[in-house]
């Protein structure tokens, strides 16, 4: 772990053992029903906006990234791309395959549907699962809560309708003018190897477990001459934003070299073969720049 990574470790534990001892201390009051703690109403007012503004903070940052996502979803074909065409029709040297996902897509789209169904029972029917009070009670929080799961709902039908009956593109794709990283269905776009700086190993805080916190995650860094570029290039304009706050995070704790993270284990026994073109292909445009600069 780099001295990096251990000060995000230090500071996240100021924000995260803070917040569990709020929460634990909120459950207690309310398992115990204020007894056999006497509790005022000025705690009790507290609490209430405590676990407001946790959910606020979660549905702010959920609503973002699904935002991004979707716009990303409805604009990759529109966005003004990097003229990097000649890579994608150049010479093929390594193709991954998306491993086949039909069970899992399958499972997906079939809870994807139930949720839009139950969540149109609600719109149009209202009265066969609420009584009529229920229904009256219902204010503007719980109604912009509803909409925006009612919207969530419908995009993901279409996504995994998509994956479905299209299947995932390749994981990655290398020629002999560039690359491009393909993971989840979101693209870097193809990347031009004379536009790479540098190439490093390394590893980032990624994830957490029911036992730990973040974990050390291997990654293969790339460091690009111009990010920004790409960024425009391959991403809708919120995307573009999250992406940056990424990479920020990634540069900081790679030292610089996290414009673009590959993982490993989505190359499988072909990541050898990976790690030696990108270090071929890194090498040589390193050398061109420096020789033009």
């Amino acid at each position: 772990m780099t001295e990096n990574q251990k000060i995000i470790i230090k500071k996240l534990q100021w924000i995260f053992y803070p917040v569990a001892l709020l929460l634990l201390i909120d459950f207690i009051i309310k398992f115990f029903n204020h007894s056999p703690v006497e509790v005022n109403e000025k705690i009790n007012q507290f609490f209430e906006w405590f676990d407001k503004a946790i959910i606020f903070v979660v549905l702010i940052l959920v609503s973002v990234g699904v935002i991004a996502l979707m716009q990303q979803f409805f604009t990759k074909e529109i966005i003004k791309p990097k003229k990097t065409q000649d890579a994608a029709n150049a010479k093929l040297l390594i193709k991954i395959e998306a491993p086949n996902q039909l069970a899992g897509s399958l499972i997906l789209s079939v809870v994807a549907l139930g949720f839009s169904f139950l969540l149109n029972i609600i719109l149009f029917w209202p009265e066969t699962i609420f009584e009529q009070e229920q229904l009256d009670g219902f204010g503007i929080s719980e109604k912009i809560a509803f909409g925006f799961f009612y919207v969530i709902a419908h995009f993901l039908v279409i996504v995994f309708g998509l994956r479905l009956f299209k299947g995932m593109p390749p994981v990655f794709i290398a020629t002999e003018k560039g690359f491009c990283y393909e993971p989840a269905g979101i693209s870097t776009g193809w990347v031009l190897w004379e536009d790479i700086v540098e190439v490093r190993e390394s590893s980032v805080l990624q994830g957490s477990t029911a036992y730990s916190g973040p974990g050390l995650v291997p990654v293969l860094g790339i460091k690009l001459i111009n990010p920004e570029e790409y960024n425009a290039a391959a991403y809708a304009p919120l995307l573009q934003r999250v992406v940056k706050i990424g990479q920020q995070l990634n540069n900081y704790q790679t030292d610089g070299v996290g414009d673009i993270l590959l993982s490993p284990s989505d190359f499988g026994k072909k990541y050898d073969s990976v790690l030696t073109l990108f270090k071929e292909k890194s090498k040589s445009s390193f050398s061109y720049h420096s020789v033009s600069n």
